[in-house]
């Protein structure tokens, strides 16, 4: 019964209105989600952090981005149990080498938010689709990108989040990191992603979260087409 009543207060919070779009368009709306759970230490979240950052130095995503309509904008949380959502850089737009370098600076500096918690995947979905009711310009796509180390610990909200998120129109992408070998990148693809061209980047583990971060924004922002060598590299 416990779990119906969380199913229901989710799905509700979903379907509130949101306010009107601004007139402006961009290309795509963005929001990273990262992993702060208790099973991540600071070395690891260190690494997400600086991956992130170097993903959007990296020349051909910062190629992407001016070549997208308008640009982009992109914000990131951090996300763990329940209560442990934290918007960690807020909305910026992308288009300019200048914007670009600003937010991966503040990327690079942003504090952790959260030490503990849980792998509360449906908290962390419902977070990222109410972050679109402050976006400030209106996105020609809407995309959610969710990165983390372990399944969800509550798999029947979490796909009911999942489902009405894809309902109202976003994309759901992930980036499993694959530090425990447990074939997360296949439980993602079965339970977290969703809408046209939803996808899962695997990262072997937390040192080849930036090349994952890499290979995701290209395939996210541009469509890009990435060589079979770069998507099939393994430890």
């Amino acid at each position: 019964m416990w779990r119906v009543a969380i199913v229901a207060l989710v799905v509700l919070s979903l379907t509130l209105p949101s306010p009107p779009a601004a007139a402006t368009s961009v290309e795509l709306e963005l929001v990273l989600a990262v992993d702060v759970s208790a099973s991540v230490d600071d070395e690891e979240y260190a690494l997400q952090r600086s991956g992130t950052a170097a993903a959007f130095r990296d020349p051909a995503v910062r190629d992407t981005i001016s070549q997208a309509r308008g640009g982009i904008v992109v914000t990131v949380f951090h996300w763990a149990g329940p209560e442990h959502q934290f918007v960690a850089v807020p909305w910026r737009r992308l288009q300019s080498r200048e914007s670009m370098d600003a937010f991966a600076d503040e990327v690079a500096r942003m504090p952790r938010r959260s030490f503990r918690g849980s792998t509360t995947i449906h908290a962390a979905l419902a977070f990222a689709y109410r972050l679109f009711d402050s976006s400030p310009v209106m996105g020609r796509r809407r995309v959610i990108d969710l990165a983390g180390n372990g399944e969800a610990d509550n798999l029947p909200p979490t796909l009911a989040v999942r489902d009405d998120i894809v309902a109202g129109g976003v994309v759901i992408n992930g980036l499993a990191i694959e530090e425990l070998k447990a074939d997360l990148t296949s439980f993602f693809r079965a339970h977290v992603i969703g809408g046209p061209g939803a996808f899962v980047e695997t990262a072997w583990d937390f040192d080849d979260f930036a090349r994952a971060m890499r290979l995701k924004l290209l395939r996210e922002i541009g469509d890009q087409q990435i060589s079979r060598m770069e998507m099939t590299t393994t430890p």
